[in-house]
């Protein structure tokens, strides 16, 4: 062996720390190209690239169709929204969804997204005897529920069409969209629209509204929903989104105090 040159140990250590400094560079920013990348870590622009096109292999990052730059994928920000949802979220959140429950007197729920489901990781239950039930762990189908819809309409879009395009929608009533072109086009209405509502999408006569909920970065993390049974809610729609969008809104605020370094 040359003198000098490190050991295998060594390399591999070498390496982790240059794909840990390429992917810490997103902290700041959303989209990063090879120059901005190599200024943010000190690396040599071929060394940059050769790193940037593993991991855009791996899966851990995307490229951008528009600008050329590049940014964290859906499976690095589903993990930190995993993460987060058992810390920061979830503790913010906690006094508001109780709130939102005793104002609507209906079931709320907050959930994170996990590829094509959503996982609720907290919930608090409506007073009246007919009502929506979902428990902490649960996971749904991110297509049939408000959630699930409002989180993936914030997803990058080419990105978006690549997971759909690998999985079936399935049917579970006759209002659930299982055509991939219409339920990416109500995406694109959700998005527009700051909220995503279902109408027993996944089960018969229960609807719900939800709301996305931001981190520090302007990356939707997490979601908050109302439901109940379809004759309570149909009345009180509009009441519904208003107080839905509201609370999204508060939890997003309380996570810009939160610390993340």
């Amino acid at each position: 062996m040359r003198h000098g040159a490190p050991l295998d140990g060594e390399k591999t250590v070498q390496i982790v720390h240059r794909i840990a400094s390429v992917l810490r560079a997103f902290h700041s920013r959303r989209l990063l190209g090879i120059t901005d990348l190599a200024q943010a870590t000190g690396l040599p622009k071929s060394t940059t690239h050769r790193l940037v096109t593993a991991l855009v292999n791996e899966g851990l990052l995307v490229q951008d169709e528009d600008t050329h730059k590049y940014g964290l994928s859906l499976h690095v920000t589903a993990l930190s929204a995993s993460v987060l949802s058992s810390h920061a979220v979830r503790k913010v959140a906690r006094p508001i969804l109780m709130e939102l429950r005793d104002q609507t007197r209906e079931s709320v729920h907050l959930a994170v997204l996990d590829g094509m489901e959503v996982v609720i990781i907290d919930t608090e239950d409506s007073y009246f005897f007919v009502r929506v039930v979902n428990v902490p762990g649960q996971h749904l189908p991110a297509h049939a529920v408000s959630t699930g819809k409002v989180l993936l309409a914030y997803q990058w879009e080419h990105r978006l069409k690549e997971l759909i395009g690998q999985i079936k929608l399935e049917r579970y009533t006759e209002r659930t969209i299982t055509d991939p072109r219409r339920f990416i086009e109500e995406l694109r209405q959700i998005r527009m629209q700051g909220y995503a509502i279902s109408c027993g999408e996944l089960e018969e006569g229960v609807d719900a509204v939800a709301a996305p909920i931001f981190d520090h970065l302007g990356t939707a993390v997490a979601a908050v929903s109302i439901g109940g049974p379809s004759e309570r809610f149909h009345p009180r729609l509009s009441d519904f989104i208003t107080a839905a969008v509201h609370a999204g809104q508060r939890i997003s605020q309380a996570l810009r105090y939160v610390g993340w370094n």
